[in-house]
Order: C-alpha cells, then sequence, then structure tokens
C-alpha cells in the first residue's frame, strides 16, 4: 500500500474540461548517531527553512536528467537496503563463532544466537550482502539440518506524508533522526520531475524509537502543513512501484461542485478513476481521485488520525 500524496494542485472547476486536462553510497546506521538538543535543533531548522507556505510543484525549477536520476537512485539505494537477516533451524548448540564462520563471505555487525529457538539475528553490511546471503545460504545444511535464511522481519517502518515539496533528503533524515538510531530513511521522488511527492519513509533500529517519533511528529505544525505518520509493514514496500501512490487530492474547490458523477468524467478523459468522492470542510471542498481501491482505506486512515 503506497502512502498518499500531498500534491497541492491548482483550483478546478467543471470548464476545466474544456481548457486543460490532467498531466498525469548510504552512511553506515552505526554512524547515525541521534544528538539530542542538537539533532532537535537542526530539524527544526531544516523544517523551518523548507515550509515556505505557497510553493506549489508547478513553482519548482526543472532539474536536470542527472539530478533526476541520482535522486531516484538514492531511493532504490536505501529501498532494498535491508541488512538484517534471520537464519531458522540451526542446530541447538550454535555459537556466535559458528555462525561468523557460515557467514564468512560477508561482513557481519551484529550477531546473536537464540539457541533455544534455534535462531540466529545478524545484521550485515548492507542490504545487497543481506540479499546475496539468503540466495547462496537458504535451505543450505548446517551439520545436517536444512536452515532457513529469510529478512528480517520489521515493526519500526513509518511513513511520514504532507511534507513540503521543497523538503530535501538531508532535511528529512535530520527531521527523523531525533527520535533513535535509523536503520533507513528516504523520500519519494516524481520519476517524471525528480522533486519529492511529499512524503517519505523511515525505519528505526527500535520499535520504542519509532513509536516515540510517530507520537511526536504526527500532527506536528510544518509551514503551513501538518504532519501526518503512518505505521507500515515492510512487505508492502517490497518492490520501487509500490511507492507511488495511485491517489491525487485536488482542493482548493469551488463550494458549488459537489457532483462526484461529473467529477468522475472530467477525470475520465485522461484515466477513468476507481473511485472519485468530495469531502468538505471549512476550508471548502476536495476530490478524492483513486486508481486503486485499497489505496482509498489508506487514505481515510491516514486522515483520520
Amino acid at each position: 500500500m503506497a502512502a498518499a500524496s500531498s500534491i497541492q494542485p491548482p483550483s478546478v472547476h467543471s470548464s476545466l474540461a474544456r481548457e486543460s486536462a490532467l498531466s498525469p553510497e548510504m552512511d553506515s546506521p552505526e554512524n547515525r548517531q541521534p544528538e539530542d538538543e542538537e539533532a532537535a535543533a537542526a530539524a527544526a531548522a531544516a523544517a523551518q527553512q523548507s515550509s515556505e507556505p505557497g510553493i506549489s510543484l508547478r513553482e519548482l525549477p526543472d532539474l536536470e536528467p542527472e539530478e533526476i536520476e541520482r535522486r531516484l537512485a538514492k531511493t532504490r539505494q536505501e529501498l532494498s537496503n535491508r541488512r538484517k537477516i534471520l537464519i531458522k533451524n540451526l542446530p541447538p548448540d550454535t555459537t556466535n563463532q559458528e555462525v561468523h564462520e557460515i557467514l564468512k563471505e560477508y561482513e557481519l555487525k551484529y550477531c546473536f544466537v537464540d539457541r533455544n529457538k534455534g535462531t540466529a539475528f545478524v545484521t550485515l553490511l548492507n542490504g545487497d550482502q543481506a540479499q546475496d546471503a539468503i540466495r547462496s545460504l537458504h535451505h543450505s545444511t548446517v551439520r545436517g539440518r536444512l536452515i532457513n535464511v529469510t529478512l528480517q522481519p520489521t515493526d519500526s517502518l513509518l511513513c511520514l506524508t504532507n511534507l513540503p515539496h521543497t523538503f530535501t533528503a538531508q532535511q528529512f533524515e535530520e527531521l527523523v533522526r531525533t527520535y533513535g538510531n535509523i536503520e533507513r530513511s528516504f523520500l519519494v521522488y516524481s520519476e517524471l520531475t525528480g522533486h519529492s511527492k511529499g512524503y517519505g519513509f523511515v525505519e528505526y533500529m527500535k520499535k520504542d524509537s519509532a513509536s516515540r517519533a510517530r507520537s511526536e511528529l504526527l500532527g506536528r505544525p510544518l509551514g503551513d502543513r501538518s504532519l501526518m505518520v503512518q505505521w507500515m509493514d515492510v512487505n508492502q514496500l517490497s518492490q520501487e512501484e509500490n511507492l507511488h501512490s495511485k491517489s491525487l487530492c485536488v482542493d482548493r474547490l469551488p463550494l458549488d461542485l459537489c457532483d462526484s458523477e461529473e467529477l468522475t468524467q472530467l477525470f475520465s478523459e485522461t484515466y477513468r478513476p476507481v473511485f472519485c468522492q468530495v469531502r468538505f470542510c471549512l476550508c471548502g471542498s476536495h476530490i478524492f481521485y483513486i486508481q486503486d481501491q485499497k489505496i482509498y482505506i489508506c487514505v481515510l486512515e491516514i486522515m483520520a488520525h
């Protein structure tokens, strides 16, 4: 389930149908130490610098192709950088030294063996090493026992939405690293423009750090925005295409524009939406344009918090 984008397009009215159409090497986490008050001050400064009100995607400068690819490559690198593996069905007397010997082709950063469960929790240098270890060792034998080698599950992954589109990857990391050691963090960029889509992901080394971050960042003002923070299932980020939202939020609509069917027909000139809903609030009406029914649940869930 991809997170909802915080894109803020210009005003939309039914006359729009005649005038226009919708267009459609990472640092080691061990070196990413939180610095309490100093880090908090840096995060606040980053938020202050990047949250100028009134900045829309249309006003952002065009990026060079090289810069677009650099940003996309950084996101791909961080997305795939799951370096923690789980080795199951080890002999009950397996030692740390034996696990190091099994993984002698790789650089171990952490290793803990639970002898009662015959399980080893291992952190390798990077995601490439983890994937190679899984390919090489999964269903191999250790002293006659068939072992299972998989990526470790994580319950410390958060999605932050409604970020300013001018927010940089460095500013995003400064914002989230205040709350604990980071395993990985990245923004999601448009593949066409290279600009941030207004949301990003952070995985902490500890669940407590993620819980604290969610508690303190949820609803936090960031310029003229309020941050939204959501727990994420790491399995839903297994592929790059899952990063990109399939929903659009269109705001600044006239109050008399309230026919969902008319809006559906308008959007259908480009792509037929699965779902289209108008929501009213004190600031005006909003369209929710959904191409994936599953995302609709996500959008409402995010906005409800």
